[in-house]
């Protein structure tokens, strides 16, 4: 007997959400800081390589988007603070970040994640030192 592949259906709710995310401008750490809200949502942060691409580096969530964001590019506290060391490394005058805002951060930044490694084959670069994203 043949075996059967069933197709997921896609969400059609997760697919909005990562379009939105994708088609968002990206804008420069420094045009970013001043219009950041103070609302949940999900961010990305970008670095743009010296041959005009952008690659992703951190696709994360947040209840406060304008607190989180400024946290990543402070001084490292804690060991554990793999991206905000890695995220501090890159000049500011090459990274940029785009962010949506939403009211459930936590159920759609995994999505994200997930619609990110759909279409590049991989996770962002600073998402994988945690474990949750292989």
């Amino acid at each position: 007997m043949a075996r059967r592949t069933e197709r997921r259906k896609t969400n059609p709710m997760l697919t909005r959400v990562c379009t939105r995310l994708r088609n968002k401008k990206s804008l420069t750490w420094t045009a970013a800081k001043k219009i950041i809200p103070k609302k949940p949502g999900i961010y990305e942060y970008i670095e743009k390589r010296r041959n005009g691409t952008e690659d992703t580096r951190y696709i994360g969530r947040s209840n406060n988007l304008n607190r989180r964001l400024r946290e990543h590019l402070q001084p490292a506290r804690r060991r554990r603070q793999y991206a905000n060391r890695k995220l501090q490394a890159i000049p500011l005058k090459n990274l940029r970040v785009k962010w949506f805002e939403t009211k459930r951060p936590k159920k759609y930044e995994g999505n994200v994640i997930s619609c990110y490694k759909n279409k590049f084959g991989d996770v962002p670069e600073f998402n994988k030192i945690r474990g949750t994203h292989k």
